[in-house]
Protein backbone atom coordinates (compact mmCIF):
# COMPACT_ATOMS: atom_id res chain seq x y z
CA UNK A 1 0.00 0.00 0.00
CA UNK A 2 0.85 3.68 -0.82
CA UNK A 3 2.68 6.04 1.69
CA UNK A 4 -0.22 8.56 1.98
CA UNK A 5 -0.40 11.10 4.70
CA UNK A 6 -4.28 10.21 4.69
CA UNK A 7 -5.55 6.94 6.45
CA UNK A 8 -7.55 5.42 3.57
CA UNK A 9 -9.28 2.08 3.02
CA UNK A 10 -8.34 -1.37 0.42
CA UNK A 11 -9.62 0.90 -2.25
CA UNK A 12 -6.48 3.60 -1.71
CA UNK A 13 -9.37 6.01 -0.58
CA UNK A 14 -8.99 8.20 1.99
CA UNK A 15 -11.03 7.49 5.48
CA UNK A 16 -10.96 10.99 6.93
CA UNK A 17 -10.97 14.83 5.90
CA UNK A 18 -8.13 16.68 7.36
CA UNK A 19 -8.59 20.19 5.47
CA UNK A 20 -5.63 21.58 6.40
CA UNK A 21 -3.32 18.72 5.90
CA UNK A 22 -1.96 19.78 2.50
CA UNK A 23 1.44 18.81 3.11
CA UNK A 24 3.89 16.06 0.72
CA UNK A 25 4.06 15.43 -2.86
CA UNK A 26 0.92 14.86 -5.03
CA UNK A 27 2.09 10.68 -4.75
CA UNK A 28 1.66 11.32 -1.09
CA UNK A 29 -1.54 13.57 -0.90
CA UNK A 30 -3.39 12.95 -3.87
CA UNK A 31 -6.88 13.11 -1.89
CA UNK A 32 -6.66 16.23 -0.13
CA UNK A 33 -4.82 17.90 -3.62
CA UNK A 34 -7.87 16.61 -5.29
CA UNK A 35 -10.25 17.96 -2.64
CA UNK A 36 -8.71 21.60 -2.59
CA UNK A 37 -8.12 21.08 -6.51
CA UNK A 38 -11.75 20.48 -7.21
CA UNK A 39 -13.07 23.07 -4.61
CA UNK A 40 -10.60 26.13 -5.90
CA UNK A 41 -11.51 25.28 -9.55
CA UNK A 42 -15.52 25.63 -8.78
CA UNK A 43 -15.09 28.57 -6.57
CA UNK A 44 -13.39 30.52 -9.63
CA UNK A 45 -15.60 28.86 -12.00
CA UNK A 46 -18.64 30.12 -10.50
CA UNK A 47 -16.82 33.30 -9.62
CA UNK A 48 -16.32 33.52 -13.68
CA UNK A 49 -19.66 32.60 -14.77
CA UNK A 50 -21.46 35.33 -12.74
CA UNK A 51 -18.96 38.04 -12.84
CA UNK A 52 -21.14 39.63 -15.68
CA UNK A 53 -24.33 39.67 -13.77
CA UNK A 54 -23.93 42.30 -11.08
CA UNK A 55 -22.71 44.44 -14.01
CA UNK A 56 -25.34 44.11 -16.54
CA UNK A 57 -26.23 47.63 -16.36
CA UNK A 58 -22.87 49.02 -16.44
CA UNK A 59 -22.21 46.40 -19.44
CA UNK A 60 -25.68 48.12 -21.41
CA UNK A 61 -24.53 52.04 -20.16
CA UNK A 62 -20.94 50.95 -22.65
CA UNK A 63 -23.01 49.45 -25.30
CA UNK A 64 -25.85 52.61 -25.62
CA UNK A 65 -28.93 50.12 -24.79
CA UNK A 66 -29.87 52.51 -21.51
CA UNK A 67 -32.99 53.42 -22.11
CA UNK A 68 -32.33 56.99 -21.36
CA UNK A 69 -29.42 56.82 -24.18
CA UNK A 70 -31.27 55.66 -26.51
CA UNK A 71 -34.33 57.79 -26.03
CA UNK A 72 -33.29 61.22 -24.53
CA UNK A 73 -36.40 62.30 -21.95
CA UNK A 74 -35.85 65.85 -23.13
CA UNK A 75 -36.83 64.48 -27.02
CA UNK A 76 -39.62 61.42 -25.69
CA UNK A 77 -40.36 62.78 -22.48
CA UNK A 78 -43.69 60.46 -22.24
CA UNK A 79 -41.57 56.78 -22.59
CA UNK A 80 -44.05 54.63 -20.50
CA UNK A 81 -40.28 53.65 -18.46
CA UNK A 82 -40.07 57.30 -17.38
CA UNK A 83 -43.62 57.89 -16.50
CA UNK A 84 -43.43 54.57 -13.59
CA UNK A 85 -40.28 55.12 -12.95
CA UNK A 86 -39.36 56.48 -9.08
CA UNK A 87 -35.58 56.42 -7.25
CA UNK A 88 -35.18 53.43 -5.08
CA UNK A 89 -32.46 55.35 -3.72
CA UNK A 90 -34.19 58.83 -2.90
CA UNK A 91 -38.39 57.96 -3.48
CA UNK A 92 -38.91 60.60 -5.70
CA UNK A 93 -40.66 60.29 -9.14
CA UNK A 94 -40.42 61.50 -12.82
CA UNK A 95 -43.84 62.29 -12.50
CA UNK A 96 -43.30 64.69 -9.73
CA UNK A 97 -46.65 65.80 -9.45
CA UNK A 98 -48.88 62.03 -9.89
CA UNK A 99 -49.70 60.33 -12.89
CA UNK A 100 -52.70 60.50 -15.44
CA UNK A 101 -54.31 56.97 -16.04
CA UNK A 102 -56.44 55.60 -18.37
CA UNK A 103 -57.79 52.59 -16.64
CA UNK A 104 -54.27 50.87 -15.17
CA UNK A 105 -52.36 52.43 -17.57
CA UNK A 106 -50.24 55.43 -17.10
CA UNK A 107 -50.75 57.90 -20.46
CA UNK A 108 -48.78 61.04 -19.06
CA UNK A 109 -47.53 63.24 -15.77
CA UNK A 110 -50.38 64.71 -13.80
CA UNK A 111 -49.99 68.90 -14.63
CA UNK A 112 -48.24 71.27 -12.76
CA UNK A 113 -50.09 72.79 -9.98
CA UNK A 114 -51.44 76.39 -10.42
CA UNK A 115 -50.15 77.67 -6.91
CA UNK A 116 -46.38 76.37 -8.47
CA UNK A 117 -47.37 78.09 -11.83
CA UNK A 118 -47.99 81.03 -10.31
CA UNK A 119 -45.54 80.75 -7.88
CA UNK A 120 -42.28 83.54 -8.76
CA UNK A 121 -39.65 81.75 -7.05
CA UNK A 122 -40.69 78.46 -8.61
CA UNK A 123 -37.69 77.01 -10.68
CA UNK A 124 -38.23 76.01 -14.29
CA UNK A 125 -37.97 72.23 -13.35
CA UNK A 126 -40.55 73.13 -10.63
CA UNK A 127 -42.91 74.24 -13.19
CA UNK A 128 -42.69 70.96 -15.40
CA UNK A 129 -44.80 67.95 -14.69
CA UNK A 130 -41.40 65.59 -15.86
CA UNK A 131 -38.83 65.20 -13.14
CA UNK A 132 -35.54 64.04 -15.44
CA UNK A 133 -32.80 64.85 -12.91
CA UNK A 134 -34.40 61.64 -10.78
CA UNK A 135 -33.71 59.00 -13.35
CA UNK A 136 -30.81 56.58 -13.14
CA UNK A 137 -27.73 57.16 -15.19
CA UNK A 138 -29.16 54.16 -16.69
CA UNK A 139 -32.73 53.53 -17.19
CA UNK A 140 -32.90 49.58 -17.26
CA UNK A 141 -36.39 49.33 -15.83
CA UNK A 142 -38.69 46.96 -16.64
CA UNK A 143 -40.04 46.61 -20.02
CA UNK A 144 -37.10 48.57 -21.74
CA UNK A 145 -35.09 47.16 -24.43
CA UNK A 146 -31.98 47.33 -21.56
CA UNK A 147 -33.86 44.67 -18.83
CA UNK A 148 -34.64 42.14 -21.50
CA UNK A 149 -31.23 41.85 -23.09
CA UNK A 150 -30.06 41.21 -19.76
CA UNK A 151 -32.61 38.99 -18.70
CA UNK A 152 -32.04 37.09 -21.94
CA UNK A 153 -28.22 36.76 -21.16
CA UNK A 154 -29.37 35.46 -17.57
CA UNK A 155 -31.22 32.65 -19.42
CA UNK A 156 -28.63 31.87 -21.85
CA UNK A 157 -25.72 31.81 -19.39
CA UNK A 158 -28.12 28.79 -17.08
CA UNK A 159 -29.44 27.29 -20.10
CA UNK A 160 -25.84 26.42 -21.86
CA UNK A 161 -24.65 24.59 -18.36
CA UNK A 162 -27.57 22.05 -18.13
CA UNK A 163 -26.23 20.21 -22.22
CA UNK A 164 -22.24 20.48 -21.16
CA UNK A 165 -22.91 18.99 -17.19
CA UNK A 166 -25.23 16.59 -19.08
CA UNK A 167 -22.60 15.29 -21.55
CA UNK A 168 -19.40 15.72 -18.86
CA UNK A 169 -21.01 12.34 -17.15
CA UNK A 170 -18.89 10.22 -20.34
CA UNK A 171 -16.22 12.58 -20.94
CA UNK A 172 -15.11 12.37 -17.20
CA UNK A 173 -15.16 8.45 -17.24
CA UNK A 174 -13.22 8.70 -20.32
CA UNK A 175 -10.62 11.33 -20.02
CA UNK A 176 -10.77 11.71 -16.04
CA UNK A 177 -11.45 14.79 -13.83
CA UNK A 178 -8.06 16.53 -13.95
CA UNK A 179 -8.46 16.92 -17.79
CA UNK A 180 -12.12 17.70 -17.95
CA UNK A 181 -11.99 20.49 -15.03
CA UNK A 182 -8.63 22.14 -17.12
CA UNK A 183 -10.80 21.78 -20.29
CA UNK A 184 -13.75 23.46 -19.11
CA UNK A 185 -11.38 26.00 -17.09
CA UNK A 186 -9.87 27.10 -20.27
CA UNK A 187 -13.06 26.89 -21.99
CA UNK A 188 -14.21 29.29 -19.39
CA UNK A 189 -11.12 31.58 -19.23
CA UNK A 190 -11.13 32.30 -23.08
CA UNK A 191 -14.59 33.59 -23.20
CA UNK A 192 -14.19 35.79 -20.30
CA UNK A 193 -11.64 37.23 -21.70
CA UNK A 194 -13.81 37.50 -24.70
CA UNK A 195 -16.30 40.11 -23.12
CA UNK A 196 -14.22 42.63 -23.97
CA UNK A 197 -15.51 42.26 -27.25
CA UNK A 198 -19.22 43.12 -26.30
CA UNK A 199 -20.31 45.52 -28.28
CA UNK A 200 -24.59 44.68 -28.56
CA UNK A 201 -27.03 42.33 -27.55
CA UNK A 202 -26.33 39.59 -29.28
CA UNK A 203 -22.75 39.00 -28.41
CA UNK A 204 -23.50 40.22 -25.11
CA UNK A 205 -25.78 36.77 -24.79
CA UNK A 206 -23.44 34.72 -26.82
CA UNK A 207 -20.99 35.52 -24.86
CA UNK A 208 -22.68 34.78 -21.23
CA UNK A 209 -24.07 31.50 -22.98
CA UNK A 210 -20.02 30.17 -23.64
CA UNK A 211 -19.20 31.46 -19.91
CA UNK A 212 -22.30 29.54 -18.32
CA UNK A 213 -20.34 26.27 -19.68
CA UNK A 214 -18.04 26.43 -16.62
CA UNK A 215 -21.40 25.78 -14.43
CA UNK A 216 -20.64 22.76 -15.47
CA UNK A 217 -17.42 22.24 -12.86
CA UNK A 218 -20.04 21.10 -10.12
CA UNK A 219 -20.33 17.48 -11.80
CA UNK A 220 -16.20 17.31 -11.92
CA UNK A 221 -15.95 18.32 -8.54
CA UNK A 222 -18.07 15.86 -7.20
CA UNK A 223 -16.69 13.09 -9.40
CA UNK A 224 -13.48 14.23 -8.30
CA UNK A 225 -14.28 13.65 -4.54
CA UNK A 226 -16.30 10.92 -4.93
CA UNK A 227 -12.99 9.01 -6.47
CA UNK A 228 -10.57 10.17 -3.68
CA UNK A 229 -12.57 9.79 -0.59
CA UNK A 230 -14.63 6.25 1.22
CA UNK A 231 -17.75 6.21 1.72
CA UNK A 232 -17.40 6.66 5.15
CA UNK A 233 -16.48 10.73 4.78
CA UNK A 234 -17.69 10.88 0.56
CA UNK A 235 -20.97 12.76 1.55
CA UNK A 236 -18.91 15.58 4.20
CA UNK A 237 -16.12 15.57 1.26
CA UNK A 238 -18.84 16.51 -1.45
CA UNK A 239 -21.08 18.64 0.83
CA UNK A 240 -17.91 20.76 1.75
CA UNK A 241 -16.22 21.15 -1.62
CA UNK A 242 -20.01 21.50 -3.36
CA UNK A 243 -20.62 24.31 -0.51
CA UNK A 244 -17.25 26.29 -0.93
CA UNK A 245 -17.31 25.95 -4.90
CA UNK A 246 -20.83 27.49 -5.16
CA UNK A 247 -19.95 30.03 -2.88
CA UNK A 248 -17.86 31.90 -5.43
CA UNK A 249 -21.48 32.99 -7.14
CA UNK A 250 -22.05 34.76 -3.96
CA UNK A 251 -18.85 36.59 -3.51
CA UNK A 252 -18.57 37.40 -7.01
CA UNK A 253 -21.94 39.70 -6.54
CA UNK A 254 -20.04 41.11 -3.41
CA UNK A 255 -16.74 41.49 -4.81
CA UNK A 256 -17.92 42.64 -8.47
CA UNK A 257 -20.22 45.60 -7.38
CA UNK A 258 -17.50 46.68 -4.38
CA UNK A 259 -14.86 46.71 -6.50
CA UNK A 260 -16.40 48.65 -9.49
CA UNK A 261 -18.13 51.11 -6.99
CA UNK A 262 -14.33 51.95 -5.67
CA UNK A 263 -12.99 52.58 -8.56
CA UNK A 264 -16.14 55.16 -9.90
CA UNK A 265 -15.16 56.71 -6.50
CA UNK A 266 -11.82 57.57 -7.70
CA UNK A 267 -12.25 57.38 -11.48
CA UNK A 268 -15.51 58.22 -13.02
CA UNK A 269 -14.30 58.85 -16.25
CA UNK A 270 -13.79 55.55 -16.77
CA UNK A 271 -17.17 54.09 -15.70
CA UNK A 272 -18.22 53.41 -19.57
CA UNK A 273 -14.85 50.14 -19.65
CA UNK A 274 -13.49 50.04 -15.64
CA UNK A 275 -16.10 46.82 -16.15
CA UNK A 276 -14.06 45.06 -18.59
CA UNK A 277 -10.86 45.79 -16.28
CA UNK A 278 -12.73 43.55 -13.42
CA UNK A 279 -12.90 40.47 -16.03
CA UNK A 280 -8.93 40.38 -16.57
CA UNK A 281 -8.98 39.39 -12.69
CA UNK A 282 -11.60 36.42 -13.09
CA UNK A 283 -9.50 35.10 -16.22
CA UNK A 284 -6.02 35.59 -14.68
CA UNK A 285 -7.64 33.21 -11.70
CA UNK A 286 -9.05 30.81 -13.84
CA UNK A 287 -5.78 30.66 -15.94
CA UNK A 288 -3.52 30.05 -12.68
CA UNK A 289 -6.10 27.70 -11.33
CA UNK A 290 -5.80 25.63 -14.54
CA UNK A 291 -2.03 25.53 -14.12
CA UNK A 292 -2.04 24.73 -10.21
CA UNK A 293 -4.56 21.35 -11.56
CA UNK A 294 -2.04 20.35 -14.27
CA UNK A 295 0.98 20.37 -12.26
CA UNK A 296 0.06 19.67 -8.73
CA UNK A 297 -3.11 17.49 -8.64
CA UNK A 298 -4.18 13.78 -9.54
CA UNK A 299 -7.37 12.23 -10.66
CA UNK A 300 -6.85 9.49 -8.40
CA UNK A 301 -5.28 8.25 -6.05
CA UNK A 302 -2.64 5.51 -7.47
CA UNK A 303 -2.69 5.94 -11.57
CA UNK A 304 -2.26 8.43 -13.57
CA UNK A 305 -4.13 7.07 -16.35
CA UNK A 306 -6.26 10.10 -16.69
CA UNK A 307 -3.63 12.61 -16.23
CA UNK A 308 -2.12 13.02 -19.95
Amino acid sequence: MADFKLNVDDANKATELPLLRICGTVQQNPHMRAFWGSTISFFLAFLGWFALAPLGVEVATSINMCENQKFPPADHPKRMAYLKYKSLKTGLEYCQYGKVKDGDEITDCAAVPATVMSNAYATSEQKSPYAPAVLAACVCTTGTECNGMIANAGVAAVASTIFVRIALGTLLERLGPVNVQSGLLTFGAFWVAMAAAISAPWNYALIRFFIGCVGATFVTNQFWCSLMFAPNVIGTANATAAGWGNLGGGVTQIFMISVHRAVLLRCAHFRVTSWMCFRLGVETALWARLTVIRTLSEGVPLTIFYHS
